[in-house]
């Protein structure tokens, strides 16, 4: 048998549900707690930090609530919820709840988790209930009008003041006007004692930040009809329908009801009539219905640089105009493709793609969409394809960085989270691949904002605000510091006790959580300013005495020492069977045996190789990076560039191989190499 060696250049492919034999060199079976990073390869993922639980008993009081995400300036962020007629919003650098006025027993805010649509804009953050009907409301100024043929036949407007006449011209409806005196000059007005407009607390509201911080709940301030009249200047066909979708495009805001996109005047957001009833302005609103053979009842919209994706449940269309800006003259829609999309989850924006998702009746399958020309059809691609039925179809939300090229899906009954992440250098493919987060807790909110991420989990009935970073590995400067919290750590609900104490033999470190079953918890030292640190952790019991709830570690007196505590996250990955590949050829008949894997590391702490032969205990090599008489004493136990290697010596498909860490430390897996023996024998190869 012939002595062989073969590298695997990195771990950037992900995860694939697809045959071994057929995953993509790099392509594993599963990622838990993992990062797919182009620079420092599969690295463990940051542990998430503890800022707030959000108040008593509140995963039932928060049941089913709608979450958001608002950001008004580089310093100042908060998450919300909207349950019970309330919304509720907590600082995320901070934990604390902002006071929001007038948000108490507002009926506009009853609903469920997919009842509403939150969008914010500067100072402004906009709700929608999609259950609500748009009503009308009020009437117009003045009780009687006059008629003349035309505007020739108009007496003086300063001897009738107040007065209302209407312009005739000719038979037709559509070229009437109505003018009203105002002393002076006859001014354009609406007809008298005809419906003003819409009933504002049937329609958006939004929560308004002062410039003193504050903020209030508040009905949106929507204008009236102040020309024409039902035909000349009728009611948006929103009208005695539900709205279903909001957005911002061309400076106007719009709406989505049933068959129809309806935009506002532009930078006059809360305006849907026109201008004037007899000369048609581009600055009017625009109402216009997507026709199809098919049955349409739109549910979101994404502006792109051709127009508005209109998305239905199995139909898209284009709203745009060929020179660009929407006009009630140029505006047209178009369909632009047949794809069946998911009806509650709303597709998202990634970078130059939008990512949507449609779910079958075993798994949840997610399509990338980029648009072309205005006269050429989008390009689909199934970026999930690769792991068919890894995505359970009970996910109910997606989010997205475009600067990271993430996107992230979860539902909140379930504690896993699922990502996708690609990096490209013009045409050429560098990272591709899908892995998944075990968070603390069933994930009720999750987003990202710029490199930092935000959630909320639930712990039996408590919710707890986390955040955490993305691209952080730690420096070497932070390592050489000393500091944990300095060098981003790898375990959750990173938190600062409250105080510690020795009592009978044992360290309590009293938690500002609540402890949590089923997560193992963990004590780590810290590094003060002049003391000397020793990259110390241990898992703790728990209890609960007159001062609180503790972590406890037994034996000598640790109450001096600086602390973090948390619960451990453990970072694992499934590696597939091993092949010799020759170019795109994979050799899945030969005799292999596998003699042993070097794998390289990069900046690392200790992790765990561990080897299960079929029906054979289970071997386990732990990679550290504390060599015996050459650590440094005051630095974080982490290394770079660490070669390891495991010992296998079993045929390729006679064993299973996971790496694993559960340490407070990072871990990347950059590369391996594995030597074996290998034969060709018996078999004739073409």
């Amino acid at each position: 048998m012939a002595s062989i060696t073969q590298q695997i250049p990195n771990f950037l492919g992900g995860v694939s549900t697809q045959p071994d034999d057929q995953k993509v060199l790099g392509e594993v079976k599963e990622i838990v707690n993992g990062y797919l990073d182009p620079t420092f390869g599969l690295v463990k993922r940051n542990g998430f930090a503890w800022k707030a639980n959000l108040g008593a008993n509140s995963a039932s009081t928060y049941a089913s609530g709608h979450w958001f995400f608002f950001r008004f300036d580089s310093s100042e962020a908060y998450v919300g919820v909207i349950k019970s007629q309330t919304v509720k919003m907590w600082n995320v650098a901070t934990g604390v709840e902002k006071t929001i006025a007038n948000q108490s027993s507002q009926a506009y805010l009853n609903g469920g988790i997919n009842d509403f649509q939150v969008v914010s804009r500067l100072d402004q953050i906009i709700i929608l209930n999609k259950t609500v009907t748009v009503a009308t409301a009020g009437t117009t100024p003045g009780s009687s009008f006059t008629t003349v043929a035309n505007v020739s036949d108009l007496p003086a407007a300063a001897s009738n003041t107040g007065a209302y006449y209407k312009i005739a011209n000719t038979g037709a409806a559509d070229d009437d006007y109505y003018v009203k005196s105002n002393g002076t000059i006859w001014e354009e007005a609406a007809r008298p004692n005809i419906t003003l407009g819409y009933d504002a607390s049937t329609l958006p509201h939004r929560i308004r930040r002062d410039s003193s911080g504050n903020f209030t709940f508040e009905v949106c301030p929507f204008i009236g009809r102040t020309v024409g009249d039902l035909t000349t200047n009728p009611n948006a066909s929103f009208t005695g329908k539900k709205i279903s979708h909001l957005f911002f495009s061309n400076n106007r805001l719009g709406f989505l009801s049933d068959e129809n996109v309806i935009l506002s005047q532009p930078n006059d957001f809360f305006n849907f009539f026109v201008i004037s009833a007899f000369v048609q302005s581009d600055a009017d609103p625009i109402d216009l219905s997507c026709v199809s053979l098919r049955p349409v009842k739109l549910t979101a919209a994404i502006p792109v640089t051709q127009g508005v994706v209109l998305f239905s449940r199995q139909q898209q269309f284009m709203l745009f105009s060929d020179t660009g800006v929407l006009t009630p003259a140029l505006a047209v829609v178009k369909s632009i493709s047949n794809y069946e999309v998911d009806d509650v989850i709303a597709p998202v924006e990634l970078g130059t793609s939008i990512i949507l998702v449609n779910k079958t009746a075993d798994y949840c399958r997610t399509i990338s969409m980029i648009t072309q020309g205005q006269n050429a059809s989008p390009v689909f691609v199934d970026i999930g394809k690769s792991v068919t039925q890894y995505i359970p179809n009970t996910i109910d939300a997606i989010f997205s960085n475009s600067q990271n090229s993430l996107v992230g899906l979860y539902d909140q009954s379930s504690s896993r989270a699922y990502f996708y992440r690609s990096y490209e250098e013009g045409e050429n493919i560098i990272m591709r691949g899908w892995y998944s987060w075990e968070m603390p807790g069933n994930v009720q909110f999750m987003q990202t904002d710029n490199d930092e991420v935000f959630t909320v989990t639930q712990q039996g009935t408590q919710l707890t605000l986390l955040t955490s970073q993305l691209n952080t590995i730690p420096t070497s400067t932070q390592v050489s510091s000393g500091s944990i919290k300095d060098s981003n750590p790898s375990f959750d609900f990173i938190a600062d006790p409250l105080s510690a104490r020795f009592i009978n033999n044992e360290t309590r470190i009293y938690i500002p959580f609540e402890v949590i079953s089923g997560l193992t918890p963990v004590a780590v030292q810290d590094a003060a300013s002049g003391s000397t640190f020793s990259g110390f952790f241990q898992t703790c019991t728990t209890g609960t005495d007159s001062v609180g709830t503790y972590f406890a570690i037994a034996g000598k007196d640790l109450s001096t020492l600086d602390w973090l505590v948390g619960y451990k996250l453990e970072f694992k990955v499934d590696m597939p069977y091993l092949f010799r590949r020759s170019g795109e050829l994979v050799d899945t008949s030969a005799y292999l045996t596998i003699n042993r894997i070097k794998f390289s590391l990069g900046l690392s702490g200790q992790c765990n190789f561990k080897i299960t032969p079929n029906r054979q205990p289970q071997i386990t090599f732990d990679a550290t990076s504390m060599t015996s008489g050459q650590y440094e004493f005051d630095k974080v136990p982490i290394e770079d560039r660490i070669i390891f290697t495991v010992p296998v010596m079993q045929r390729n498909t006679n064993f299973e191989l996971q790496v694993s860490s559960d340490n407070p430390y990072v871990v990347s897996l950059t590369s391996a190499m594995w030597e074996g023996k290998y034969s060709d024998k018996h078999y004739t190869r073409l």
